[in-house]
């Protein structure tokens, strides 16, 4: 298993990708700083990364290039919408933004919507499909970096079948016989998480803290939906 960071700004998580080879990007890093920024703003409150990658980012509509062996459509390195920045968060969401002028693109996925997984890696070259019940796209880079994004997304999933909550919640039953029986723990008494639909979640949160601030509901009020918007109440 991986080790699990805390990232909260673009420069963490830049440095992160890097220190991991988990991809980067060629035009600099002040570039990719810039695509990492916009996924941080985007992140909910108390919300951080505990994992980041960089890679060459196409949507399968978008595919363009050789047929596999499978009969699906690989993705070319300078076929694809270039490059993203990417993050599974505490929250069990998959964040992924590119930075352009005057225009930003961000989107992301709750990580147990993802349904398949898939590498695919040639001698030099490769790419990882991520498909979910909402997006599907690929993440193009060389074969050992796809590797590795691969089984970062891989270990996230996994945790969420497992019940290992991101945020701190352990909902795994002790194994008999250990040591844990005898020790009540928070984590294994605390409901897990629900892991909800991000398309208006951050519209939501963001109306809700809009109307806080302009003094239409109270900080309480406030606290109160969010915790319910969240599934933790």
């Amino acid at each position: 298993m991986t080790n699990k960071a805390q990232l909260w700004t673009a420069d963490d998580m830049y440095r992160f990708a890097r220190e991991n080879k988990l991809g980067f990007n060629l035009w600099g890093a002040w570039l990719q700083k810039l695509h990492f920024k916009i996924v941080a703003e985007s992140l909910l409150d108390d919300e951080y990364a505990v994992s980041s990658f960089i890679g060459r980012h196409t949507d399968y509509d978008d595919d363009e290039g050789e047929e596999s062996d499978g009969g699906q459509v690989d993705p070319k390195f300078f076929n694809t919408q270039g490059y993203y920045a990417y993050i599974i968060t505490n929250e069990n969401r998959l964040v992924y933004a590119r930075w352009r002028p005057f225009f930003h693109k961000v989107s992301s996925i709750p990580l147990n919507d993802i349904k398949n997984i898939e590498p695919i890696t040639h001698i030099i070259w490769g790419h990882v499909r991520v498909e979910s019940l909402g997006d599907n796209f690929s993440v193009f880079w060389t074969k050992n970096v796809v590797r590795r994004i691969a089984k970062r997304i891989q270990e996230g999933v996994s945790d969420i079948k497992n019940n290992q909550m991101y945020g701190g919640y352990q909902t795994n039953a002790p194994m008999p016989g250990s040591s844990q029986q005898q020790q009540p723990m928070l984590e294994q008494t605390a409901e897990p998480k629900v892991v909800y639909d991000t398309s208006t979640m951050y519209e939501k949160l963001s109306s809700a803290k809009l109307s806080m601030e302009e003094g239409l509901i109270t900080a309480e009020e406030y606290d109160e939906y969010k915790e319910r918007l969240l599934g933790r109440k």
